[in-house]
């Protein structure tokens, strides 16, 4: 399979914005991403996916900043939803996919990701992370997922715990 290549970039503008606590932050800012994914497929219930990817963006507030929640674009298996913030985010992810007629999913994942907030001068602080989940069919059309991971934060996010664990049940609508 060809490589993906994808490119974003989004300017917003708060609706109210009144600055407190000496922030200079303008009541607009923008984000903008790139990203490179491929695809190996590795037999007929198998697939390897690499993906490279940078998000940044400008004025970002501790609002707008970059994080690593379940439904983020930055996602990093381990580490928690709220709390790690960057402003530029670059990553770096594999995954190996077994995959059985959609009934039965094996997934582990291995990722790493370097952020940093503030000027280009400031440094790259390093976010590896590795994780694994399970998809299989429950009772009454349900399909259960769980979902484990863990990372290494950096310093100054140690006291947050870098493990997670998510279990969902879906039921798909027909």
């Amino acid at each position: 399979m060809r490589p993906t290549l994808t490119l974003n970039g989004a300017w917003f503008a708060r609706a109210r914005w009144k600055a407190w606590g000496g922030s200079s932050t303008s009541p607009t800012y923008a984000k903008y991403q790139a990203g490179v994914s491929r695809d190996f497929y590795v037999g007929a219930f198998q697939k390897i996916h690499l993906n490279g990817s940078w998000f940044g963006g400008h004025d970002l507030d501790r609002f707008a900043k970059y994080q690593f929640g379940m439904f983020d674009d930055t996602r990093i298996h381990g580490v928690p939803a709220s709390g790690v913030r960057f402003s530029e985010v670059a990553l770096a992810r594999g995954a190996y996919s077994l995959n059985v007629f959609e009934i039965y999913r094996l997934d582990l994942f291995v990722e790493h990701a370097w952020g940093r907030s503030g000027g280009s001068d400031a440094a790259w602080e390093p976010l590896p992370g590795v994780g694994a989940a399970v998809n299989f069919r429950a009772p009454r059309n349900t399909i259960l997922r769980a979902d484990v991971g863990k990372s290494w934060l950096p310093d100054r996010y140690s006291g947050l715990g870098s493990m997670s664990l998510q279990v969902l049940i879906l039921k798909p609508l027909r």
